[in-house]
């Protein structure tokens, strides 16, 4: 077996917004990228601005007030293009709201988990490793988390054991690490290039902001040597979207971010 992998899961877009997509996702990290991680978000911090007990986080309402807007950005900027330097993966799930929002939330965040639970543990395979998942504090994820350790994923009451691959099921938050705190900020500019697709934000600041994450996400080179992330890090559900207005979000956006991760960083 390779070296042990930690995913950090968090989940954002949670509520309704007609056109948005809720998005579960998150960074890969390997043991040797743990150290690598923890003293680039120190470094960021140090020269930022960010002093002990600060929060470095992708909202501006977490912003420390003694940091500077512009110091919060560049901090932002300077940690997701370092984690694209170390080699760090990303993973994200996303669905439009218009087609989960029946849902009660529990079903949408444990399908939403399920997926990525598939597709980490895709990734381990690749890789011959295993691996650890801790997602955000979620009291009522714990039963969920219990179940695929114990019994695995259940696809149409077919079972997949994920336990040879994926060793343990946990939760932290967002303070309690320095890799909390990259996958927040990670996550945050994922959030913000899916919303500005759908027109709730800036092209300018996407297109600044999606180079590096592009290159982060997890994905499979094909004969010709060109990678493939949708369906490895990149899992937009459903698989079949039949609703034309709808379909229509779905290639919109996958066009856009595929513009996006063309401008260069």
């Amino acid at each position: 077996m390779g070296v042990v992998h930690w995913f950090l899961v968090d989940e954002t877009n949670k509520d309704y917004v007609a056109g948005k997509f809720f998005i579960v996702g998150g960074l890969v990290f390997t043991e040797q990228q743990v150290e690598e991680v923890d003293q680039l978000a120190r470094a960021v911090r140090d020269e930022y601005g960010f002093q002990r007990g600060d929060s470095l986080k992708f909202d501006t309402n977490s912003r420390p007030a003694h940091v500077s807007i512009e110091a919060h950005r560049n901090a932002k900027q300077a940690l997701i293009r370092g984690l694209r330097d170390i080699g760090v993966r990303m993973l994200a799930y996303v669905i439009l709201h218009d087609l989960c929002r029946e849902q009660p939330y529990n079903t949408r965040m444990n399908y939403a988990l399920n997926t990525l639970v598939y597709a980490y543990h895709d990734l381990l395979n690749h890789e011959n490793t295993t691996g650890v998942m801790l997602i955000d504090r979620d009291n009522d994820r714990y039963d969920h988390l219990e179940s695929l350790f114990q019994n695995g994923l259940d696809f149409e009451g077919r079972k997949f054991r994920v336990d040879q691959r994926i060793r343990m099921f946990g939760m932290t938050n967002d303070n309690a690490s320095h890799l909390s705190s990259a996958t927040d900020v990670s996550l945050g500019a994922f959030r913000y290039c899916v919303n500005t697709a759908g027109g709730w934000g800036s092209d300018a600041v996407a297109r600044a902001m999606f180079p590096p994450l592009a290159e982060m996400m997890w994905g499979v080179e094909n004969d010709t040597g060109i990678k493939h992330v949708r369906g490895y890090g990149y899992q937009p559900r459903p698989i079949d979207v039949r609703v034309p207005s709808y379909l229509e979000r779905y290639t919109a956006l996958g066009s856009a971010l595929e513009q996006y991760s063309d401008d260069g960083s």
